[in-house]
């Protein structure tokens, strides 16, 4: 099995420091052979409290400057789990073992991803839209008591506005992290990419939403002349929306400022960022978020490939920032679902949304949509192209005890068998996942891993046990039947 993310991240420090001592600088650290102090800027989810834990990363904030909503002088009881939030922190760290000893946050910034009213809610409550946004509603995804029932399908379009943070998945799409119900006024806010930007229009779209900005702040953006806003991460905040009419498909925000979204304008050894993959320019250069993300021959890569790499692809990514570009040590693949099997089955709806099964685990019910991203053997683009009995790989987010697909990858036929997801049960020797039951008996002791990929013996590993940790399990179709081999924690 690949190895998962191990705190602290030794090799990424020991590069950080290593680069600090080189010379002087504004992001110079600490001594050789003691201690020594990085800058650090990260961003994600906000996991939990006591300090605050970003990503799972626990950061101090005994002096830590809160800013929420562009509100100075916030403070901690401000922010909630599911916020996604920019830290920048000092790390302090011991130069002989590489441990990380403390990460202290110097300030935490929190703005919302979308701000306004909910337009429309799917039935089933896994989507809705808000501001001209498709938002995806996740098995991670965290309904505020705000919300009726802590239910989306409880609210009411044109009537309720929305805070919504999350991360971008890609055009006009949302991967919702935390849900709340605003009351009063809106201050209406819209993160995103730019396209069909018209300059001599003053306007631009970002998914099924236009964006007026004459009149509005736009300092901080390069010259609008010609199409060089296209493609570019920005944050707009509006003064008005109008909702989608006859004749005119999209809602209009009347923006007060256009601003690029970036993680700091300081350059830092150390920058590391979690999201999805929202567009790739090239082999080596891409998008995570609204970060642009560089690799080369020296990244070391966990859970994937280079060519793993697309839209859609859930990564976190750690190493150099400078000028707004991350020059990645390390990219881990941090899909909480990963499977792979043979197609069981598939029923499609239109072509493009449905749900498919795989061997071996007939309770547990993949969905696919239109975000889905498809590629691999014989170039499939939607689901109308996969086939019954074909090898694939799906990475995606849970959902009401299945999976939503982000990413499937139809292989060679093979009788590999990958199956990775967060734990619902577990009573030695079952294993319930994705509502499927899996029967460790025969792995053996050397088989059951810990989250550094070091064998821990089943008795260790089913007493580390605890609903929610994420499971990753291989092993082989023979005879009509799987044979596991390996069980691992992943966090």
């Amino acid at each position: 099995m690949t190895q998962s993310r191990l705190r602290p991240r030794s090799l990424l420090l020991f590069i950080a420091v290593a680069l600090t001592a080189c010379g002087p600088g504004a992001q110079q650290g600490g001594g050789i052979g003691g201690t020594g102090g990085i800058a650090s800027v990260s961003t994600g989810p906000v996991t939990g409290f006591g300090s605050v834990f970003v990503s799972g990363d626990e950061y101090d904030t005994t002096n830590t400057l809160f800013q929420v909503d562009r509100q100075a002088g916030a403070d901690q009881n401000q922010l909630k789990k599911g916020m996604v939030v920019v830290v920048e922190a000092s790390v302090l760290q011991d130069d002989a073992s590489k441990k990380i000893l403390q990460r202290t946050a110097n300030r935490i910034v929190y703005t919302d991803t979308v701000e306004g009213p909910v337009q429309a809610v799917a039935p089933d409550g896994h989507s809705l839209v808000a501001l001209g946004q498709t938002v995806l509603v996740t098995g991670t995804t965290i309904i505020d008591g705000s919300v009726p029932g802590q239910d989306v399908t409880s609210l009411t379009p044109e009537v309720d506005l929305l805070e919504i943070s999350g991360f971008v998945l890609g055009d006009g799409v949302i991967v919702a992290t935390l849900i709340e119900r605003k009351a009063g006024s809106p201050d209406y806010e819209i993160k995103g990419f730019v396209k069909n930007h018209d300059a001599d229009r003053a306007l631009f779209q970002i998914g099924a939403l236009t964006v007026h900005y004459g009149g509005a702040d736009i300092s901080l953006m390069p010259s609008p002349n010609g199409n060089a806003w296209n493609g570019l991460p920005i944050d707009a905040l509006g003064r008005a929306f109008s909702l989608p009419q006859p004749g005119q498909p999209d809602g209009v925000l009347t923006a007060t400022r256009i601003a690029p979204e970036t993680i700091g304008n300081q350059d830092t050894r150390l920058a590391e960022i979690e999201g999805f993959v929202t567009q790739v320019l090239s082999p080596s250069e891409f998008f995570v978020g609204n970060i642009r993300v560089r690799i080369d021959a020296d990244t070391q890569f966990e859970g994937g490939t280079p060519s793993d790499i697309g839209p859609g692809v859930r990564l976190e990514v750690d190493g150099l920032l400078s000028n707004n570009i991350l020059t990645a040590a390390r990219v881990e693949f941090n899909d909480r679902i990963k499977l792979e099997s043979d197609v069981a089955t598939i029923n499609s709806q239109d072509g493009a949304s449905g749900t498919v099964t795989l061997a071996g685990f007939p309770d547990t019910i993949i969905r696919v949509n239109s975000q889905t991203r498809f590629k691999g053997q014989g170039a499939p683009a939607r689901l109308g192209d996969l086939q019954v009995g074909a090898h694939i790989t799906v990475r995606g987010e849970p959902l009401n005890g299945g999976a939503l697909a982000t990413e499937i990858t139809v292989l060679l036929a093979s009788a590999s068998v990958v199956f990775q997801g967060p734990l619902d049960s577990a009573a030695n020797p079952l294993l319930m996942i994705l509502n499927s039951a899996i029967d460790t008996s025969a792995i053996p002791d050397s088989g059951f891993r810990d989250a550094s990929d070091s064998p821990i013996g089943r008795i260790a590993f089913f007493n580390s046990l605890a609903p929610g940790l994420i499971v990753e399990l291989e092993g082989t179709w023979i005879g009509g039947a799987i044979q596991w081999r390996e069980a691992e924690l992943q966090q």
